[in-house]
């Protein structure tokens, strides 16, 4: 799969987003290991200079003889220590050397663990990604097959260099211990597995911005369309993280104050399989048409047209005819795996 496809099919674990974050690393000389869970796409500052050397966006260790010269004793490579904004199976991964063209490193390898807390020197670490050649200045990409969640990885460059952004995609595991039963959640969100699958368009961005599990920046961090010049509208698809009963609806058009929706309406369905749209299936209205305004957050719970113990596993938003919507929230009471 391809960049676009893996972002569509699957969530990165390792986003800021999420809460991603570097917590070690042996050396960042150069540029900190923070960048590697940045969300943007890497830049480059041509003749921007810092006082260690050319302002590079990602994680930089300097030019280690050591490394290069102890591959018996096991001291050949730098490391970089991460803990995922959520826990799960990792499918495949970016090494992503952007801008490096003379100092990235020749190869990597990445390991994985799942814990409690931050790995100490007795965490037991397993294998994710053999030591594997990577490209300078390119995508990397590497399918990985893990039968074990994890909550940690440990990125390896061989000897050293300089690698830009570290994408993390799998599916994401819910700790269902952390709800307390019967509690309403948003059963939509990104943190309970939930997926923008297909929409009419996605020019300016994507619908997965809507699952996200915060309040959106900025324009760019919602879902917008282009403008339309036909009779039509635009739609998505989410496929719930969690099945469940819906009780509440919210849908927040901050920031987009020229460029919302004039209204929306909201269907749901209840499909066996993964796919609704690939499976044809037979799609509910939830909420009939509703005006939409301008930067604000509009919750609908009377508005509602289905029983309050029907199951829904994905749900259809439609906006007329187009423009951009920051965030989707679907409350209900969820159906976890296993329950009654």
């Amino acid at each position: 799969m391809n960049k676009d496809q893996l972002n569509q099919r699957y969530t990165d674990l390792l986003s800021e987003r999420l809460g991603g974050c570097a917590l070690a690393c042996s050396d960042e000389w150069f540029a900190p290991a923070a960048n590697l869970v940045k969300h943007a796409e890497p830049i480059f500052r041509e003749g921007h200079f810092v006082e260690t050397g050319q302002w590079m966006d990602g994680w930089e260790s300097r030019r280690s003889f050591r490394r290069r010269s102890r591959e018996a004793s096991g001291l050949d490579h730098d490391w970089c220590v991460l803990a995922l904004g959520a826990p799960g199976m990792l499918r495949a991964v970016n090494i992503a050397t952007t801008h490096f063209r003379g100092n990235a490193p020749e190869y990597a390898g990445l390991d994985g663990c799942y814990i409690q807390g931050e790995p100490d020197p007795a965490t037991e670490w397993r294998t994710l990604l053999a030591k594997s050649p990577v490209e300078a200045h390119s995508d990397n990409l590497f399918a990985l097959d893990s039968s074990e969640a994890c909550t940690h990885l440990r990125l390896k460059m061989y000897p050293d260099g300089g690698i830009a952004r570290l994408r993390a995609w799998g599916d994401i595991q819910v700790d269902t211990s952390r709800f307390a039963a019967g509690e309403d959640i948003d059963l939509a969100s990104v943190l309970a597995g939930g997926r923008g699958q297909q929409c009419s368009d996605m020019f300016y961005s994507s619908p997965s911005n809507l699952l996200m599990p915060y309040a959106g920046i900025n324009m760019g961090d919602g879902w917008e369309t282009r403008r339309r010049r036909d009779a039509g509208h635009d739609w998505c698809i989410v496929r719930l993280g969690v099945p469940g009963n819906i009780s509440r609806v919210v849908i927040d058009t901050a920031h987009f104050k020229g460029n919302y929706p004039d209204h929306f309406t909201l269907e749901g369905t209840d499909c066996t399989e993964d796919d609704a749209l690939a499976a044809g299936a037979s799609w509910q209205t939830l909420i009939g048409p509703s005006d939409l305004e301008a930067h604000r957050e509009h919750t609908f719970i009377r508005q509602l047209q289905c029983d309050s113990n029907q199951r829904f596993t994905h749900v259809r938003l439609n906006i007329f005819p187009d423009g951009g919507i920051s965030r989707l929230r679907i409350f209900g009471r969820p159906h976890w795996v296993g329950s009654a």
